[in-house]
């Protein structure tokens, strides 16, 4: 596989976040749980989970690395960005986007 830098990674990313939006609004209403409340966990989580993706540091055998999720394009690519992203600054608005608000 080869690593390519794309512009595509943003759209990419923000579809990747809203599918995620909205397999965790499935299970929430799979586990009735009252939507205003799932809607609120969903958000927090989105937005935890995109900060860690576009700021924090996790740590292994002393070494720092930076979370980021890459796309494989089904033609021996794996696409990714080298700029910083901002996937947190959409997590409530395409959570909103999910509950129809």
């Amino acid at each position: 596989m080869e690593l390519k830098i794309s512009l595509d990674y943003e759209e990419l990313a923000n579809e990747w976040q809203y599918r995620l939006i909205t397999l965790l609004k499935q299970k929430m209403e799979h586990f009735n749980i009252e939507e205003e409340t799932a809607k609120e966990i969903v958000g927090e989580f989105v937005f935890d989970l995109s900060m860690l993706h576009d700021h924090e540091a996790i740590t292994v055998n002393g070494n720092s690395y930076n979370p980021r999720i890459c796309f494989d394009d089904f033609d021996g690519n794996l696409i990714t960005s080298d700029v910083e992203t901002n996937l947190h600054e959409f997590a409530f608005d395409r959570t909103g986007e999910a509950y129809d608000d």
